[in-house]
């Protein structure tokens, strides 16, 4: 066999949407004017799509409560501990001071019903019933909180309670006060993390717009009320106030199926360090009206699609069919062009089906990765005959 028949064409795809090319600026001051920090992604992709100084480090206040509440709903996936396991609350924790459930020392609340005024009433009380349950004490709860920093990939983020109060220390008043310290990108990280593994069980408490608990006399509207009204769209996560880290918020919203995104996405944000509560509504509103109306989502490859064949040593009996292994979505700026480039492993005998035999990378016009796909064998080439076998041994 020649030698041209040996090779294999190495296939090289360029794929463009035929528009005009528009680089979106990640830091466009017109989207968010009033935060310090913050940030915007794709919960699927995890593109950012808007960013404002997100790295640096700043208290977190109350979103502090993200946190807490993850480890509470993770103890109760792994039977740690019950939803509806009855916790009796201690004069300690009754004496919490800030935004509060309201808890009385004595009184006997279900675990559960501590989560959702956690989240939805922002009950600094309740956070600290939560973690002496879980941890034991409230300083082993700690711990496991910055675990699972690290876990996450939370690089930035230490904590000191599970509540986010500043902690002052009273023999040196004028001294800077212990604090939940975080960056904007990584409790994006954190609100990513917690719907891409208990979407259901946060979305049930987070999108509560009023929280109502008869047996104990006591309802209260979501600290994240008016996002909820004005967008219904929104379903969570998480405000939080200090006069030192100020208004915060991490938000959510679904962006539905429709004639522009071909595939149902959630956007995730985090502003922080606002002025006023209004300022802070205002950033989310605009981050979320950026991303929803600038970005869409396109389907860019199907699962077992063929991309191809080819021959091991250039010998057609060895042929290897050549698909996709999964679908992928990519999340675009609505005029901005998608490029993909193929490249292929050297192939060896044998072959099994499955065996990873290239990769197509998606990209932008500026290099930014939007994801890539594994190219796989579709069958099993392993039943070379003799002859084969031969030519394979003499066949550079």
């Amino acid at each position: 066999m020649k030698n041209g028949a040996k090779k294999l064409l190495v296939l090289s795809i360029i794929l463009a949407f035929l528009t005009p090319h528009l680089t979106y600026a990640k830091d466009n001051k017109n989207v968010d004017k009033f935060s310090k920090s913050s940030i915007l992604i794709d919960q699927d992709t995890s593109r950012v799509l808007y960013e404002k100084d997100p790295d640096t480090k700043r208290p977190l206040a109350s979103l502090s409560k993200m946190m807490t509440f993850l480890i509470a709903i993770e103890a109760i996936e792994d039977n740690e501990v019950q939803k509806d396991d009855i916790i009796t609350i201690d004069k300690s924790t009754a004496k919490v001071r800030g935004s509060s459930y309201n808890l009385k020392e004595g009184e006997k609340v279900p675990l559960i019903e501590l989560m959702k005024g956690l989240m939805i009433v922002s009950g600094n009380d309740a956070a600290v019933a939560i973690a002496k349950h879980i941890g034991g004490d409230e300083q082993k709860f700690i711990n496991r909180m910055n675990k699972k920093c690290q876990e996450i990939g939370m690089v930035n983020t230490h904590f000191v309670n599970p509540h986010g109060l500043p902690i002052y220390d009273l023999a040196n008043p004028t001294k800077p006060p212990k604090e939940n310290i975080s960056t904007a990108r990584d409790i994006v990280k954190l609100g990513k993390y917690m719907f891409d593994n208990y979407e259901k069980e946060v979305v049930a408490i987070t999108n509560m717009e009023i929280y109502s608990y008869p047996d104990r006399n006591f309802q209260k509207h979501n600290t994240n009320a008016r996002l909820l009204g004005i967008l219904p769209d929104v379903d969570g996560i998480k405000t939080g106030y200090t006069g030192n880290a100020g208004y915060c918020l991490s938000f959510s919203m679904i962006v539905k199926k429709d004639e522009k995104n071909e595939k149902q996405h959630r956007l995730i944000g985090v502003t922080l360090g606002a002025n006023h509560k209004n300022k802070r509504l205002a950033a989310a509103l605009g981050m979320l009206r950026h991303g929803k109306e600038n970005f869409y989502t396109s389907k860019v490859m199907d699962k077992d699609r063929l991309i191809g064949k080819k021959y091991i040593k250039g010998i057609k009996e060895l042929e290897v069919k050549l698909v996709t292994d999964e679908e992928l979505y990519a999340i675009l700026g609505k005029e901005e062009n998608l490029n993909s480039q193929i490249t292929f492993k050297e192939i060896s005998y044998p072959v099994k089906k499955g065996d990873v035999l290239g990769v197509i990378k998606y990209y932008t016009d500026n290099g930014e990765i939007l994801g890539s796909v594994n190219i796989v064998s579709a069958n099993d080439v392993d039943r070379a005959s003799f002859r084969n076998k031969i030519k394979m041994i003499f066949t550079d």
